[in-house]
């Protein structure tokens, strides 16, 4: 059901929080609240947030309208403040929500970037966030540093490390998602989380190949499709592998115990989808 704050101050702000653990829930949630399937609506809600500002989950930080970039793109994408847009958002709100019983200074949290508006906004709060970039050769790794350079299907990172790890539309690009899940899984505390997005074929099964690595060397079996790269603006980042709803089976296979993904928007804090919420990938050890 859609949820309404209740505050003085955020009264009658929209606010949907789900959890589908299959595409079929997903649809049978999805067919009783079809609202989310119409653009308008939420053009609607983008519109009062433009309107009247937001707070930023886990920073609290209030930002007024002038602060607010809409974007030319998409609402999952635009609603940029400070560098930080709309499921990004989503993403620290889920964080605050996973972390909220640790103190700020003990707290280990990994994130697969590091020079993002996002991760400096981790690293402002967390003494122990570690966050990554990753290099395509030598080269690159040596312009990284002294940012840590990893790979998510090797990363070089201690087991039963972090009690976070967080990845922000990261998972498409790596060439091998099962070995990224189980990676992941491996750093991760017992009863640790993955919190993080990625493009997701909310309405398929499977997930869409497009690329994989054979003998050392890159094969497309579909049209190449890149994405931004915020260490390399000008070549951008190989999607590998579009999600569906088998992430969650090939997450338990992995050695997660529990994954879901949650469908959220708030109008409080700034995040919101043309399909109204924003799907967050959700797996825990």
């Amino acid at each position: 059901m859609l949820k309404r704050f209740r505050s003085a101050t955020w009264s009658h702000k929209l606010r949907i929080d789900q959890t589908f653990d299959s595409l079929g829930t997903w649809k049978e949630w999805a067919s009783h609240n079809t609202s989310v399937f119409v653009p308008a609506e939420a053009k609607k809600i983008a519109t009062r947030i433009l309107a009247s500002g937001f707070i930023e989950p886990l920073t609290e930080i209030s930002f007024l309208p002038i602060e607010i970039n809409p974007g030319a793109s998409n609402w999952r994408e635009g609603l940029v403040a400070r560098g930080v847009n709309s499921r990004m958002r989503a993403v620290l709100a889920l964080i605050h929500e996973k972390i909220d019983q640790f103190p700020k200074h003990e707290v280990r949290i990994f994130a697969a970037e590091a020079i993002t508006p996002f991760a400096l906004r981790l690293r402002g709060l967390f003494a122990r966030f570690l966050g990554s970039e990753f290099g395509m050769d030598e080269n690159a790794k040596q312009t990284l540093f002294p940012i840590q350079h990893q790979d998510l299907t090797a990363l070089t990172l201690p087991s039963d490390s972090f009690d976070l790890v967080t990845t922000n539309d990261v998972l498409e690009h790596i060439p091998d998602l099962d070995a990224g899940l189980r990676e992941i899984a491996r750093v991760l505390k017992t009863g640790g989380w993955h919190v993080g997005t990625h493009p997701f074929l909310f309405m398929s099964a499977k997930g869409d190949l497009r690329s994989h690595i054979v003998d050392g060397k890159v094969l497309h079996l579909k049209e190449p499709e890149y994405h931004g790269n915020p260490v390399d603006p000008a070549g951008g980042s190989l999607v590998f592998e579009t999600p569906g709803w088998d992430i969650i089976d090939r997450a338990h296979a992995a050695g997660f115990s529990n994954a879901h993904m949650r469908f959220v928007a708030s109008e409080k804090h700034g995040y919101i989808t043309e399909n109204t919420g924003v799907f967050v990938f959700c797996a825990q050890k």
